[in-house]
Order: structure tokens, then C-alpha cells, then sequence
């Protein structure tokens, strides 16, 4: 089983060791390959424009896509996302990839850094993002595509305390946080995989 995980900064693991991303721990447990195909600072946008090229490269079976947070933090709106998740999704059972979609992360507003909370209102990004999290989840219901929650897994954490403990930056995860996400793929993935 050959998995390309297509994503953002989510999913490259921005500012952990390659070896603590949960594309890394999840390939190691499930003892399937991964491939992470994450770019940091990427949109929905640009995962559609490299889509093809990346399934010609690597053909796998299946592939795990994940993005709109910066579609989201960036425009303010997640209605690209919507379209080019849409898109991927469908594209990939268009050459007979099996599609899984994942859920970006809540935000930690109030540990986002100064700089990058300067492009935007976050407050506002999370309200959209909790929307666009609905959105994902009713998608993959209705076509019938597997819905990896990293979002929830999160969510569940009710400490703040906590929960904090899970991010860098108030955007991306620290090793805890990615061990959390290959917490999640694992499961979904030893439950519809027969491997």
C-alpha cells in the first residue's frame, strides 16, 4: 500500500524532525509507505497545480489530501478550498487513486505570532475553518470518501493547557501534536485497510 499525503505545512511537518511527522510515524506503524508531499506555505490552489505531476511521479493506491487553512488564513474565505478539494478528490478517483481527506487543525489564537497574526483576522480564519471542517466531513459523506479528523482529535483535548502544549506556534504541531495525527490515520487506516 503506497500513500501520498498532498498538503501544506500540516503535512510536511513544519518545524519538527522529518522522523516525528505523523506522515512518518503512521508509515512506520501501519508498516505502509508514505509519501509526504507536503509544501510549506501551500494552498489548495497550488496542491490541484501540482496534483498530476506528483500521482505520475509516486502512483500510488491511495492519496491523503489536506489543505485550506492557507486558502483560509490568507483570503479570509474558504470557497477555493472548497472547489479545489472538490477537485482533487475527484481527479484522483479519475485515475483510480483511492482519495482519503483530512482535516486541518483548530487554530491557538492566542499563541499565533505576531508577524503572521498580522495577515490576518484569526479570529475570523477559525470561525471560517470550523465551517470548512463541517464542510470537509458532508463531502466525504456524500461521495463516500474516508474523512481522517486530525480536527477533532484536537477539538477532544480539553485542557487549554494542554491543547496549547500541542503547538508550536498556534498553527502547526509540535511532536506530540503530529503523534496525535498518526494516532488518527493509523486507526482509520488499520480499520479499512485489510493489510
Amino acid at each position: 500500500m503506497k500513500i501520498l499525503c498532498l498538503g501544506d505545512s500540516l503535512t510536511y511537518g513544519f518545524g519538527v524532525p522529518r522522523r516525528d511527522t505523523w506522515v512518518a510515524l503512521t508509515a512506520e506503524r501501519a508498516k505502509m509507505e508514505l509519501i509526504n508531499r507536503g509544501i510549506n506555505g501551500d494552498t489548495t490552489g497550488g496542491m490541484l497545480a501540482r496534483f498530476h505531476d506528483e500521482m505520475m511521479a509516486h502512483s500510488p493506491n491511495k492519496a491523503l489530501l489536506m489543505g485550506g487553512s492557507n486558502d483560509i488564513f490568507i483570503s479570509g474565505t474558504a470557497e477555493s478550498a472548497k472547489a479545489n478539494i472538490s477537485a482533487l478528490a475527484h481527479q484522483a478517483v479519475a485515475i483510480g487513486v483511492a482519495p482519503l481527506i483530512g482535516t486541518p487543525l483548530p487554530l491557538d489564537i492566542e499563541s499565533i505570532r505576531d508577524d503572521w497574526a498580522s495577515l490576518s483576522d484569526a479570529a475570523h480564519a477559525q470561525e471560517v475553518g470550523d465551517e470548512y471542517a463541517k464542510w470537509l466531513r458532508q463531502f466525504a459523506g456524500v461521495f463516500n470518501i474516508p474523512i481522517i479528523d486530525f480536527r477533532s482529535a484536537f477539538e477532544a483535548v480539553s485542557d487549554i493547557k494542554q491543547r496549547r502544549a500541542l503547538y508550536i506556534d498556534g498553527l502547526h504541531p509540535t511532536s506530540e501534536g503530529h503523534r496525535i495525527m498518526a494516532d488518527v490515520l493509523c486507526r482509520r487506516l488499520l480499520k479499512t485497510t485489510p493489510e
